[in-house]
Parts: C-alpha cells; sequence; structure tokens
C-alpha cells in the first residue's frame, strides 16, 4: 500500500510538473531517483521483516532522498522533508532504528548540502513543491500505521499473556492427577490405564512447557521479565542440561556430548534463564538430528564473553533461513517434519538479549548445525 501510494505521488508530481512546463529530460531523471524506493519495496515484498531487507530499503529511501534534495537546492531545497521519511520508515517497520535513521537522515541533508552545485527547481517547474507535500503525507500517514500496528501487536500480547496464565493452573492439575494414577497413589490398576496416565502427562508437560514460553515471551515484550543476576559456574548448568536431556537423546540413539572447562567459568547471569536456553537449543538439536547422529554441547570465554555452543551433525540451517529464526512462530525447513510452535528459539534470542547478548546460527564443522549463545556476563 505504501508504495503505490509514494508511486502514485511521483508520477501526479510528473504530470503536474509537465503541464506547467518543466523541462523533460531533469524531470525524468528525477522521477525516476523519485521512484527507486517503490520499486525496491515491489522487490523486497516477500523478504520484509528480514534484518537485511529493512535495512536495505532504509538505505535506498536515504539514497534516493539524498539525491532528490542535492538536485533541487541542497540545504535550500523543500525536499528536505522527505527525509523525515527514513525514521518514519524504521518506526513503521518494527525497528528500534528511528534515532540511527534520524541521524542518517541529517547527514544525507549535510551530504546533499554539500554536494549541490546547483538549483534545478526552475527547470522542474513544481515538481519539488509536490513531492515535498507528498513526502510529508506520507511519512506522517507510515508513521501512524506503524503506531496502530505496534498497539495491536501489544494487545494481543497481553491477551496471550491473559490466556496463557489461565490454562497453566487447569494444566498443573492435570499433570498432578495423571502422575497419582500412574503412580497408582489410590489402589491398583491396570497396565493400560497407567500407559494412559502417562501419555496424559507427557502431553501435559509439553503443553505447559508452551504456556511457560507464552507467557516468559509476553512479559518480555511488555517489558516486566525481570533477571535475577547471581554469580555460579556456569559448568554445572551445562552438565545439568546434559544430563536432562539424556533420555530424549538414548530413544533416538543419538551421542551426547559436553565440553567445559576444566577450571571454573564464573559468570554473573540469570542461572534459571541459561539453563532455559540451554534445554532448548539442546532439544532443537536433538529433534532435527537423525537417529544415530551427535548433538555436542559447549562452553568458553571467547574475547571476554561465554560462548555457549550447541553443534549436531543433523541437515543444517540454511543460509537465507538464519535471518528469521528465532522470531516468534517462525520455523526453518525442517520444522513442518517435526512437533513444535517456533517459540523456543524465539525464547532463546529475547533472554540472550536480556542479558546483552546475542543468538546466531552457523554451520558446523563437518556438515550440521552450529547455534552459538554469546553472553558478556563473565563475574569480575
Amino acid at each position: 500500500m505504501a508504495c503505490w501510494f509514494w508511486l502514485a505521488g511521483v508520477v501526479s508530481a510528473v504530470l503536474l510538473a509537465f503541464a506547467n512546463g518543466a523541462e523533460r529530460a531533469p524531470t525524468a531523471l528525477a522521477a525516476a531517483l523519485a521512484i527507486a524506493p517503490a520499486l525496491t519495496g515491489f522487490t523486497l515484498l516477500l523478504r520484509f521483516g528480514r534484518k537485511w531487507a529493512d535495512a536495505g530499503w532504509l538505505a535506498v529511501w536515504l539514497t534516493a532522498l539524498t539525491g532528490l534534495v542535492a538536485g533541487t537546492g541542497g540545504a535550500s531545497s523543500p525536499l528536505a522533508a522527505g527525509l523525515l521519511i527514513v525514521p518514519a520508515m524504521a518506526i513503521a517497520l518494527g525497528r528500534p532504528w528511528a534515532p540511527e535513521a534520524g541521524a542518517a537522515a541529517v547527514l544525507g541533508y549535510a551530504l546533499a548540502a554539500l554536494l549541490s552545485r546547483f538549483d534545478a527547481r526552475a527547470e522542474l517547474g513544481p515538481f519539488a513543491e509536490i513531492m515535498t507535500v507528498v513526502s510529508i503525507v506520507f511519512a506522517a500517514g507510515v508513521m501512524a500505521l506503524g503506531r496502530r500496528a505496534h498497539t495491536r501487536e501489544a494487545a494481543m500480547s497481553q491477551r496471550i499473556a491473559e490466556v496463557s496464565h489461565e490454562l497453566r493452573t487447569p494444566l498443573t492439575h492435570i499433570l498432578g492427577f495423571s502422575e497419582m494414577i500412574e503412580r497408582k497413589i489410590f489402589g491398583d490398576i491396570s497396565d493400560r490405564y497407567v500407559e494412559y496416565a502417562g501419555l496424559i502427562r507427557k502431553s501435559g508437560t509439553h503443553l505447559l512447557s508452551l504456556v511457560n514460553d507464552l507467557l516468559d515471551l509476553s512479559r518480555i515484550e511488555a517489558g516486566r521479565y525481570e533477571l535475577d543476576l547471581q554469580t555460579f559456574d556456569v559448568r554445572a548448568v551445562v552438565e545439568e542440561v546434559t544430563r536432562l536431556s539424556t533420555d530424549s537423546a538414548e530413544k533416538k540413539q543419538i551421542a551426547l556430548g559436553m565440553l567445559t572447562p576444566e577450571t571454573p567459568l564464573m559468570v554473573r547471569a540469570d542461572d534459571r534463564s541459561v539453563k532455559r536456553m540451554l534445554i532448548n537449543t539442546v532439544g532443537n538439536a536433538i529433534k532435527f538430528t537423525p537417529e544415530g547422529g551427535r548433538v555436542f554441547v559447549s562452553a568458553a570465554m571467547v574475547d571476554g564473553a561465554l560462548v555457549l555452543d550447541t553443534t549436531d551433525n543433523g541437515p543444517g540451517i540454511p543460509e537465507e533461513e538464519r535471518e528469521k529464526l528465532g522470531q516468534a512462530y517462525e520455523r526453518g525447513s525442517g520444522g513442518a517434519r517435526a512437533e513444535g510452535t517456533g517459540l523456543g528459539l524465539s525464547l532463546v534470542r529475547a533472554l540472550a538479549v536480556l542479558h546483552g547478548g546475542a543468538l546466531s546460527f552457523h554451520d558446523a564443522p563437518g556438515g550440521g548445525a552450529l547455534v552459538r549463545i554469546t553472553l558478556p556476563v563473565l563475574a569480575p
């Protein structure tokens, strides 16, 4: 919609400029520069949401508008107002880049003033003035749409949090009662009922973990998730996660191993969050690694930061999917063949960012995937 509006505005400005005696060659050149962002938007339409696509589109806007300002008078050009589109578009895309985009717009204005050698407004007729109006209306509309989208997302997150909270209490009761039946607390029952109770408990546990992930994600997005920072040896967390994951690895005959330093690796972080991050990355590795494969977990100090690597020899993660993985409900091409909602890695990324770190995806040596959590949490 935004691209079509901008394209229509450029076409209208060109037609009105020609009607008022504008010279064809310079007006056509200015129009070609003006429609570049719209054409780029059409090209990247299916890729918006990926960091490189959003950043690339903002760069095209900045370049095109800087060129237009430089060609229509530089510092005195009325089209300088069009540079407001760059931070407005950053807001509309849901990226936290508005301050940086605003600074880039100011630099673009300064560059346009420096590069301007002439004022072509006489040759362009009313093109610059019309495009200024189009730019201001466009920037205002984009910012309004961006705010509406953010409000809608906030309301949806709040609703999800409320529903998740209401689900957790009855799920806890179901798990408790199914475990009592499975353990035959109130007397002997047939093995089939015990088996069914075990299946209920297993499915309930999986559902409860999803509910907890939803709750934590909503708290993080709302800024209400508080880290309980403590100083501890991260080797103990790696060992515990490896032990907890042994059963699921053995069911697929997957060799599960770990590598930690011989000396204590002390960090100051939320140990519960670090454990949850590793449980998710190790669980994903086991899920997507074929039977008879191997999964390896390691913890090390690299360049003054804690690096937690989960490596497997599965199918790996295609380069084009790595950008979207870690966003809520996004799954890779192998996700259709395994259970899950795409919440696990988004929670890992969110918890890593809360610690000032990052989640990244790489090719494992010898084939497979390497999922890396980098946290600047080493204890002094």
